[in-house]
């Protein structure tokens, strides 16, 4: 593989989901010295070492002028959840690119979506746990292109998967994707601080300098956004999380802890009844519709440890497989 371009966001409306899949993509596929794209220029050059950060004004711009530099386009475009039709937007626009008769690269292509779009690439993963219903969907639009459906799409961490077995617990994790855009930490810091158990919030920074007084009380510690690695291990010593519907109930899923969730976005709603539905999590109502009241009437504070999860490693390892299988093509 000569050369690989890289696009994806990193912010407050995307979240930042996108860049832990991709450091895990590159590391599980070996891929070093990538052309990176994105408009979180400062972030991506901290967090993509041994890659290229480019500063570039419009991707799809970029790729009409250079695609005859690389052989391989990783594309995770961002979802911005209050512009319509934005990510079929962009696959029309890609669509022209993708067609082009002297191109010789390939195309991956990552998705979250709950409604499928047409897709111009050669492989697509979408980890929206009923995306395997879009098959046809997809197909109908591009024959050729391959498929890795559902929640095992999802690129699990390898500190994930070695804490599978973990069973010591200690606290309760509460943390709210990404930067808590919402302040949820904040909002509803009185009534989760009276939980019973060990509490650990990761809150923004705003959120830490209001709330650090209250911290290592032996019941309750407050901490800013910590390193992957970290955060997985503060979510396998947890007893259950509280957060929102992204990340967070994958890697939960994997090391067997429950969630109560918020969604902050409508899209999120979706995503966290796919999960609701295999009694992964409790699904708590949408944010703007939430008060005191109905978060203490609807948290779970006693998860049954009665019941098990049904998560299969092998089908973690074949879509590994996939991934780097498809270098070789």
């Amino acid at each position: 593989m000569n050369k690989v371009m890289l696009y994806c966001e990193m912010n407050d409306l995307t979240g930042f989901g996108h860049y832990n899949r991709m450091k895990i993509l590159l590391k599980i596929m070996n891929l070093k010295n990538v052309d990176i794209i994105t408009d979180n220029l400062k972030i991506a050059k901290i967090f993509f070492t041994n890659q290229n950060v480019l500063k570039v004004s419009d991707a799809l711009e970029y790729i009409k002028k250079n695609y005859k530099k690389y052989d391989l386009l990783i594309i995770d475009p961002p979802y911005y959840p209050n512009i319509i039709d934005q990510q079929k937007k962009f696959s029309l626009d890609f669509k022209k690119i993708y067609n082009l008769k002297d191109k010789n690269f390939k195309v991956i292509w990552f998705t979250d979506e709950e409604n499928p779009s047409p897709k111009y690439c050669d492989l697509l993963l979408n980890d929206y746990p009923l995306s395997i219903s879009f098959k046809k969907f997809y197909k109908k639009y591009n024959k050729n292109i391959e498929l890795i459906l559902g929640l095992y799409a999802f690129l699990f961490a390898d500190e994930v998967l070695k804490l599978r077995n973990f069973s010591k617990k200690k606290h309760v994790l509460i943390a709210f994707g990404g930067n808590d855009p919402k302040n949820l930490v904040l909002k509803y810091f009185n009534f989760f601080k009276k939980i019973k158990y060990k509490k650990i919030f990761i809150s923004n920074s705003k959120t830490y300098k209001i709330l650090k007084k209250y911290s290592d009380n032996k019941n309750l510690f407050i901490k800013k956004k910590t390193p992957m690695d970290q955060f997985i291990k503060i979510l396998a010593s947890s007893y259950f999380y509280i957060g929102t519907p992204s990340n967070i109930m994958f890697e939960a899923l994997a090391l067997g802890v429950r969630g109560n969730v918020i969604p902050t976005q409508k899209r999120q709603v979706k995503m966290g009844k796919a999960f609701a539905i295999k009694n992964y999590i409790n699904l708590l109502p949408y944010y703007k519709n939430l008060n005191i009241a109905k978060l203490r009437k609807e948290i779970n504070l006693e998860f049954s440890n009665k019941l098990k999860f049904n998560f299969n490693e092998k089908l973690v390892e074949n879509t590994r497989k996939k991934l780097i299988n498809f270098l070789g093509k």
